[in-house]
């Protein structure tokens, strides 16, 4: 569930050869276009959540993680994130069609979909509902501040890049390791990754103001997409983690 895997590397994605056109970078239309893609992105995930759950069932989820077996289930999930991301990059990096740029951004929304089914299912049978709406809005409150901190500042956070890449890669390798010699990754692993996502919202949204412009906010809303959900991801872990206590 790792955000680097998401590839961020913008440059490379707005070098490629797109329509010809004068590029505003950080205009306000670019910048409204952006959010008005992230929040349909997760409006059609929180649909085909509640789809999969009214549809399927809860219990009958729980079942199937249960007879899956964890570590089969955390390989599959890991192969998810990885594997799904470099597809998307592939066809973003050689597609000039905004409707194949939709489609990346709706197919994140099915992957994010898929993978957050192990920890809702867990979430809803171990501990109560609420913490789900709680996790939503710490999640909501810090994206904003975090957002609206570098809107007010302007401040470029260019320079997070190679850092992020590192600790991503990082906590990656640390995920495989855990899978493999089956050791749990605690209480301190999901704070370590709510941080690393954080740097990632400042990030991505500091790209908006600075490197993006017209023409770039599908892209630039798949990569605050996968920052937001995977901060979500980490904070419910959390919280799950201190309920179960």
């Amino acid at each position: 569930m790792n955000n680097y895997s998401y590839d961020r590397d913008l440059e490379a994605l707005l070098a490629a050869p797109t329509q010809q056109r004068s590029r505003s970078v950080g205009s306000t239309r670019f910048i409204t276009l952006t959010y008005v893609n992230l929040m349909g992105a997760v409006a059609l995930f929180a649909l085909l959540e509640t789809l999969l759950f009214a549809i399927v069932g809860k219990e009958a989820l729980l079942n199937l993680l249960a007879s899956t077996g964890g570590r089969v289930l955390g390989f599959g999930t890991l192969a998810l994130c990885v594997g799904g991301p470099w597809l998307a990059n592939q066809i973003l990096q050689n597609s000039e069609s905004r409707g194949a740029q939709y489609g990346v951004l709706a197919f994140y929304s099915v992957m994010y979909a898929i993978l957050f089914v192990p920890i809702l299912t867990i979430a809803q049978n171990f501990c109560e509902t609420a913490i789900i709406f709680q996790a939503i809005g710490l999640t909501v409150s810090i994206f904003a501040a975090l957002s609206a901190a570098v809107f007010l500042t302007r401040a470029n956070f260019s320079f997070l890049r190679t850092g992020l890449i590192f600790m991503g890669i990082a906590s990656l390798v640390l995920i495989v390791v855990a899978l493999i010699f089956g050791f749990e990754l605690g209480i301190w692993f999901s704070v370590a990754m709510i941080i690393l996502m954080c740097l990632y919202v400042l990030y991505d949204t500091s790209n908006l103001i600075h490197e993006c412009g017209d023409g770039d906010d599908i892209v630039a809303s798949i990569a605050l997409f996968g920052s937001l959900m995977t901060l979500f991801f980490y904070i419910l872990r959390l919280l799950i983690a201190l309920n179960r206590r």
